[in-house]
């Protein structure tokens, strides 16, 4: 640990020497912002939504049936809604603070016990969702009872997860509601720079899930931060043990939020505006750099957290390096030059 902040300290030195100069540039943001609205978070919305009613769906069919080959399948469409709603990080921001939603779709590590104790005294119906608190419900929820080994399904656990996928769709669908009908709009009409200005959401968004990935999802399950015990329940994905693929997901969705997809991106302004390292190096070709390492890094394919974790694998510590080094780029060279402010606060320190 103490080796990762002597290179986190260099790393700093290094990656914050972009030049800091006034430029002027007609580069307009409104069409970048109208992209990103419009042709990035609310089809990511869209496709979270369609995810979640087809993981729905097939937890009724569950119900009806319950064979080995249904099951497989809504553990496959658990994974794939896990996923999806990953993608939608980047614009957990506006209409999902202002319903103070977020924490009932993926709450991590969830409370088993109090799950179980929900599970007993669960009536059956829909309305009894409104009497469990975000550490017994959502994806991580429905993630105990379809994957644990010390639990099987019955009528009751499969109604319950009914209970949980007929919420997410319900939420989802008033979350793209709001995007749709108004709150798009208004991100577009907000093209400056003060603390209610879209590219300050946007560019705040990222800071705080690249410390969430930093601090959450693995230096508090590894025991890097504060050299902790290992928690491994305490990965976002214990029981499916897809907690990489998240990440990914993440990181993917975070990058093409950045290069604004097919559009205008935030790229496009930084090269507009000619930001450059020392070494001439454009700070937007760094993000992508950064980005690209991390999403190679994460891989499932050729690595799993749990496997990581428990070998105190030289890769954790590289992802961890790494990651801290994607926030330095954000929090110091990105902000500074496009005079944003920062308003997320990072309470571990680093």
């Amino acid at each position: 640990m103490q080796n990762i902040k002597i290179i986190v300290f260099l790393s700093f030195i290094i990656l914050s020497a972009c030049t800091n100069t006034d430029r002027n540039t007609d580069f307009d943001k409104k069409p970048m912002l109208e992209n990103i609205a419009k042709n990035l978070a609310i089809p990511a919305y869209e496709s979270s939504l369609k995810s979640f009613i087809s993981l729905d769906s097939s937890i009724s069919l569950l119900k009806q049936e319950n064979e080995d080959n249904l099951l497989k399948n809504v553990r496959e469409l658990w994974k794939n809604a896990s996923i999806t709603w990953a993608e939608t990080i980047p614009y957990h921001f506006g209409p999902i603070d202002e319903l103070l939603i977020e924490n009932n779709f993926h709450y991590f590590p969830i409370d088993t016990s109090i799950l179980n104790k929900s599970l007993l005294q669960f009536n059956g119906e829909d309305d009894f969702i409104n009497q469990i608190g975000s550490n017994s419900r959502g994806l991580a929820a429905i993630e105990y009872l379809l994957f644990s080994k010390k639990t099987g399904l019955d009528s009751t656990k499969i109604s319950f997860a009914k209970m949980i996928s007929r919420n997410l769709v319900n939420l989802n669908e008033e979350l793209l509601n709001h995007w749709t009908s108004n709150y798009a709009k208004s991100f577009i009409r907000k093209p400056g720079n003060d603390i209610n200005a879209s590219m300050t959401l946007l560019s705040n968004q990222w800071i705080e899930t690249v410390e969430k990935i930093k601090n959450v999802k693995v230096g508090m399950p590894s025991g890097i931060i504060a050299e902790e015990d290992k928690n491994l329940i305490a990965i976002e994905s214990p029981y499916a043990n897809i907690s990489l693929s998240l990440i990914q997901a993440n990181l993917r969705a975070m990058q093409k939020s950045f290069n604004g997809g097919e559009g205008k991106g935030v790229d496009d302004y930084l090269n507009a505006l000619d930001i450059k390292d020392d070494e001439g190096k454009l700070l937007s070709f760094k993000i992508n750099s950064q980005f690209d390492l991390l999403i190679e890094l994460t891989d499932h394919e050729k690595h799993n957290l749990i496997n990581l974790i428990q070998e105190d694998s030289e890769k954790l510590d590289q992802i961890y390096l790494e990651v801290i080094n994607l926030s330095i780029l954000f929090k110091t060279d990105l902000m500074g030059q496009l005079g944003l402010i920062t308003t997320f606060s990072d309470s571990d320190g680093d």
